[in-house]
C-alpha cells in the first residue's frame, strides 16, 4: 500500500461514542497542491479530527497526475498535517507500484509512441519517477506515467484518431499491457473498487471536480456524500442566482449522492429554493481544535493590530483590507495590519502598499503553517472575500478572541457572527463602513473588548471538533439508511403541462398519471440551454400539481422567452423522466383570458 501502515492508535484519544458509523472513511479530492488554500486544509483537519476522536483510519484518494506524491506526503507528514492513520492515496501512485498478478485481454491497439506532438515536457519526482507529456497544437495528446526504472506504468493516449478517442493503457514491469480504460472515470473506478474492496465505506467528496465523478458511480457497499465548500452561485444574489458552470452538473442530480453536505444553514436553504431538496441535504459546519490554554486579554494586545489569513488572489479582496487600513490611517486611527498568504496578486499588493504610503504599517508575512497563532496576539481581523462556504479562519480567530470585521457576503459571515456582540458585519463590498467598523473597535473600551472577545471564543465552541465528529455521525448513519433503501419500481406519464403569470407570480400546474401513491414530483425550468432557474418539488397526491413562484424567483425566470421545462418523477429513490417540454407563459391576466376566451367562443358561433 502507497504510504506504508501505520499505528493510528498512537494519536487517538479515547472518545467513547464518537458517532462515526462502522467502516472505511475516505476523504475524495482531486489532488493537494504544495499551496492549499481552504478546501484542502479542511478536508485534511476534518480527517486528522476523525483518526483522533473516533479512532477511524482515513484514506484521502486523489487522481493528480503528479509524479512526486511521495513528496507531497512527506511534506504533509512533516508539517503535521498526516498524521498517524491518515493516509496519503494517489490513482497513478499505484499504478506505478502495482503487482499486476493477472493479465486481461487488451482490446484496442496502441497509437503512435510520438502521437505527433509538436512539444514535450517531462517532470521529474524525487523519486525517480516521470511524467512524460506531448503536445499538439496546445492540447496534451499524450501522458505517460513512467516508473524510476525507466519502464513505462500507465501510457494514457488523447485525440486518437483511430479506435476510441481516449485509451488508458496500464503495463507490467515487463511492459506488457495488462489493463485497458477508454475513459478516465472508468480507469478511476476501477482504482476505487481495488481499494475499497468488499467492505462498507463511506466517501466525503470535496472537491467539485471529483464530485462529477462520484455522482456517477454509485457502488453497492459506498456511502457516497458531497460537501459544498464555496457558494454555489455566480454573484451575491440568492437564492435566485445562476449556478456556477462548474457546479452545474453536479448541483441538477443532487440525488446522485448519499447526502449532500452544506457547512451553513443558510446556504443549504438557498440551494434547496432554488433545485429542490432530494431528501439528502444536511448541514455540517467546518470543525477547529480548540487553542489550548487560556486566551490572551484585551489588556495584553495591541488594539490597533489586525491580521489577515488570505491567498492572495482576486477572489479574497485583499486590497479591500488594504484600503481598509489606508482609510483608517487617513482619518488618525493607527491601524496596522499583517497579511499571510501567498498568491498572484502579491506583487500588485505590494506596490498597492508602496502606493498608499503605508510601508511598515501593512506588511506581508507569506505563508505559514502555524499563521493562525499570529490571530491569539492580533486584536482583530478582516474577511472581505467576494463569496466564501463558511470560512474557517472566521471560527480560528473568534477561537483565540480576535475580532472579525466581515462583509457579509455568501456564505459564512452572517451564520456565526452576530453584529456587535463577536464582531461585525458590514456590507458587501465596502471598504468604507469596514474601516467604520475597525476605527469603533479600536477606540472601545478595553472591558467593553474584552467581553465581546468572550462571546467570540463561545461563539466558535459551535466548531469544536468533537461535535462536529459526532455530527458527521449522524450524516452519515442518515445517509447510510437512504443508500441501502430498496428502490421500487416507477412508471408515470405527464398529460398536461401549464405556465401561466397569475399578479406577477409565475403559476405552473401540471397533470400526471400512473405514479403510485407518495411518489414526488420534480419540477426543473431552463431558459435558453441554461439552468436550472428554478427547480422544485411537490407530492403527487391527486396526480395534478401546482407551484407558485414568488414574485423574486418570477422575475428571475422572466416571461419574454420559451422556457424548457423537464418533469420527472421520484419514489423510494428511484427516479423516472416524464417529460421534457418547451412552452412559452401566457403572460395575459386571468380576466383577460376570460374575456379572450368569451370572445373566440362568440366568434366561432
Amino acid at each position: 500500500m502507497a504510504g506504508g501502515t501505520t499505528d493510528a492508535r498512537r494519536h487517538l484519544e479515547p472518545a467513547g461514542a464518537s458517532g462515526l458509523p462502522e467502516g472505511r472513511q475516505l476523504a475524495v479530492t482531486w489532488g493537494v497542491p504544495d499551496r492549499f488554500g481552504g478546501m484542502t486544509s479542511a478536508l485534511l483537519h476534518r480527517s486528522r479530527a476523525f483518526v483522533r476522536l473516533a479512532g477511524r483510519e482515513v484514506d484521502v484518494v486523489t487522481f493528480d497526475p503528479r509524479p512526486d506524491i511521495a513528496a507531497v506526503r512527506d511534506r504533509l507528514l512533516a508539517t503535521g498535517q498526516l498524521i498517524p492513520g491518515l493516509r496519503l492515496r494517489n490513482l497513478y501512485e499505484e499504478l506505478r507500484e502495482a503487482s499486476w498478478s493477472e493479465a486481461r485481454a487488451v482490446e484496442h491497439p496502441l497509437g503512435p509512441p510520438d502521437a505527433h506532438a509538436d512539444d514535450r515536457h517531462v517532470t521529474v519526482a524525487s523519486d525517480g519517477a516521470e511524467l512524460r507529456l506531448a503536445v499538439r497544437d496546445g492540447q496534451r495528446v499524450l501522458l505517460e506515467h513512467v516508473r524510476a526504472d525507466g519502464s513505462v506504468a500507465v501510457r494514457d493516449e488523447r485525440l486518437r484518431e483511430l479506435g476510441p478517442p481516449r485509451l488508458i493503457t496500464a503495463f507490467d514491469e515487463a511492459g506488457v499491457p495488462v489493463r485497458q480504460w477508454t475513459s478516465a472515470w472508468d480507469c478511476y473506478g476501477d482504482w476505487l473498487d481495488g481499494l475499497i474492496g468488499a467492505e462498507r465505506a463511506y466517501a466525503i467528496t470535496d472537491s467539485k471536480t471529483a464530485a462529477r465523478f462520484m455522482a456517477r458511480r454509485p457502488r453497492p457497499n459506498l456511502v457516497s456524500l458531497h460537501l459544498v465548500h464555496n457558494s454555489h452561485l455566480v454573484g451575491a444574489e440568492r437564492p435566485w442566482g445562476v449556478l456556477r458552470p462548474s457546479r452545474r452538473s453536479v448541483f441538477m442530480h443532487l440525488e446522485r449522492f448519499d447526502g449532500v453536505v452544506f457547512l451553513t444553514e443558510r446556504q443549504r436553504a438557498d440551494a434547496a429554493a432554488l433545485v429542490s431538496d432530494p431528501g439528502n441535504l444536511a448541514v455540517v459546519p467546518n470543525g477547529i481544535d480548540p487553542p489550548a490554554g487560556r486566551s490572551v486579554p484585551d489588556a495584553d494586545r495591541d488594539a490597533a493590530s489586525g491580521v489577515v489569513l488570505a491567498r492572495l488572489t482576486t477572489r479574497k479582496r485583499v486590497d479591500h483590507a488594504i484600503e481598509v487600513v489606508r482609510r483608517c490611517r487617513a482619518a488618525g486611527v493607527p491601524a496596522t495590519l499583517v497579511v499571510f498568504g501567498e498568491g498572484p496578486d502579491a506583487a500588485a499588493l505590494e506596490q498597492q502598499v508602496a502606493a498608499a504610503g503605508l510601508d511598515g504599517v501593512v506588511s506581508f508575512a507569506g505563508h505559514r503553517s502555524d499563521a493562525a497563532d499570529a490571530f491569539a496576539r492580533a486584536s482583530w481581523t478582516l474577511l472581505t472575500s467576494t463569496f466564501e462556504g463558511s470560512p474557517l479562519v472566521l471560527a480560528e480567530a473568534m477561537a483565540r478572541g480576535c475580532l472579525p470585521v466581515a462583509y457579509d457576503i455568501p456564505y459564512g459571515p452572517a451564520d456565526l457572527i452576530t453584529d456587535g456582540v463577536d464582531g461585525f458585519l458590514v456590507p458587501d463590498g465596502g471598504p468604507g463602513a469596514a474601516a467604520e467598523a475597525v476605527a469603533r473597535l479600536i477606540a472601545t473600551p478595553s472591558a467593553e473588548r474584552e467581553r465581546m472577545r468572550e462571546a467570540a471564543r463561545a461563539t466558535a465552541t459551535r466548531h469544536d471538533d468533537r461535535r462536529i465528529v459526532v455530527e458527521w455521525g449522524r450524516v452519515q448513519r442518515d445517509a447510510a439508511a437512504r443508500h441501502d433503501r430498496p428502490a421500487p419500481p416507477l412508471e408515470g406519464s405527464l398529460d398536461r403541462l401549464r405556465l401561466r403569470f397569475l399578479r406577477g407570480r409565475l403559476r405552473v400546474s401540471a397533470s400526471l398519471a400512473g405514479l403510485p401513491r407518495g411518489a414526488e414530483v420534480v419540477f426543473t425550468l431552463r431558459r435558453r440551454g441554461r439552468g436550472p432557474l428554478v427547480r422544485g418539488r411537490r407530492p403527487a397526491r391527486d396526480g395534478r400539481i401546482v407551484w407558485l413562484l414568488d414574485e423574486r424567483a418570477s422575475r428571475f425566470v422572466g416571461g419574454r422567452h420559451p422556457l424548457t421545462c423537464i418533469v420527472e418523477a421520484e419514489y423510494g429513490g428511484s427516479r423516472v423522466h416524464l417529460e421534457t417540454v418547451t412552452v412559452h407563459p401566457d403572460p395575459r391576466s386571468l380576466p383577460r383570458r376570460t374575456q379572450q376566451r368569451v370572445l373566440q367562443r362568440f366568434a366561432r358561433r
